[in-house]
């Protein structure tokens, strides 16, 4: 499972009969400071993700193909949920760590 971003959309005049009607979404992957890291990827989405939202992806293939009711898609990555914002409780000062 790989923390991305949407980064935008994924429009083919010609793509496989396996993905017609699936939302695709270019996600780049973050690293742990939220940074990007490594080039961009297409994704289907499932959940109606929008632009610049984080997202989980995963990157099980066999569970891509599941969704799309085609083992031969090439399809491999799937977006599995958003991301909510949620402030992070900054660390706590004790004297017992001194």
């Amino acid at each position: 499972m790989l923390h991305a971003q949407v980064v935008g959309n994924a429009v083919a005049t010609a793509k496989h009969p396996s993905l017609d009607g699936f939302k695709m979404l270019l996600c780049q992957q973050l690293d742990a400071q939220g940074g990007p890291n490594g080039t961009p990827f297409i994704a289907i989405d499932l959940f109606g993700a929008g632009m610049h939202q984080k997202v989980f992806v995963s990157t099980d293939g066999i569970g891509a193909r599941d969704i799309v009711h085609d083992y031969h898609s090439p399809i491999r990555m799937f977006i599995q949920g958003i991301i909510d914002d949620a402030p992070v409780a900054p660390a706590t000062h004790s004297p017992d760590n001194e």
